[in-house]
């Protein structure tokens, strides 16, 4: 499976959400797929070209931010919500779990962010 970067899952998410998407993939050559079939066409059936990314806010609030991994990839999904719930949620789960400094503060500035657009 390929190794999805920080730019392309945000990237990902983005587009997931408009266009209501719970999953999407993408190609080593930085194309999105809403089908997974249709993205492993686009490389000739080499999965190993095509990653997969979940894009509902479901995913990434039902997990414990431990089980989410990077600090990389939990600000990610801090950057990529769009509702201080989900936000809310990301911080209520990093506190239970490793209470790591830089993702609060992302966790903390994002909601600012959300609050100010309001």
């Amino acid at each position: 499976m390929l190794k999805i970067t920080t730019e392309q899952k945000t990237k990902g998410i983005e587009i997931g959400r408009k266009l209501g998407q719970s999953k999407m993939w993408v190609n080593y050559k930085g194309e999105y797929f809403t089908n997974e079939n249709f993205a492993n066409i686009s490389v000739g059936n080499d999965k190993e070209k095509v990653g997969m990314i979940e894009v509902t806010s479901e995913a990434i609030t039902e997990k414990k931010t431990n089980e989410l991994g990077k600090v990389e990839d939990v600000i990610v999904a801090i950057e990529a919500a769009a509702e201080v719930e989900v936000v809310q949620a990301i911080i209520d789960a990093e506190n239970e779990g490793k209470k790591r400094k830089s993702v609060l503060e992302a966790g903390a500035k994002k909601i600012e962010t959300l609050n100010a657009s309001k």
